[in-house]
């Protein structure tokens, strides 16, 4: 079972790369339920992306608001019993990579592989 977080706010283009855009997230009693990729239903997908009323709109927040959506992604999604949570977050040093890793601290997950580019 595969988690797919983007915390990528600002420019959130997973939903666009699986084509699954056009998907609503909905709740249930443990709380949002995630996008599913594919029809087994092994790999899950969060993003902000699925919440904006045009995939175009820009999302323009700074630290407490974004900080607090990241949370929530991380807790209030009923993401099941996960393998790997795959996260994409923003080009740079923003405040989205420490929020992540803030949020996933009480899970104490088995570690972490970082995959960067060169700017």
């Amino acid at each position: 079972q595969v988690g797919i977080l983007d915390v990528d706010l600002c420019g959130p283009s997973i939903p666009r790369m699986f084509r699954v855009q056009d998907n609503d997230v909905h709740q249930c009693d443990s709380g949002w339920v995630p996008v599913f990729v594919d029809q087994d239903k092994s790999i899950s997908l969060m993003s902000i992306g699925f919440l904006l009323e045009k995939p175009d709109d820009a999302v323009v927040w700074r630290g407490p608001k974004k900080n607090a959506l990241i949370k929530q992604f991380v807790a209030d999604v009923a993401w099941g019993d996960l393998d790997f949570l795959i996260v994409d977050t923003p080009p740079g040093t923003s405040d989205e990579h420490i929020s992540t890793v803030e949020a996933l601290k009480p899970y104490k997950p088995l570690g972490a592989i970082l995959v960067t580019t060169p700017q």
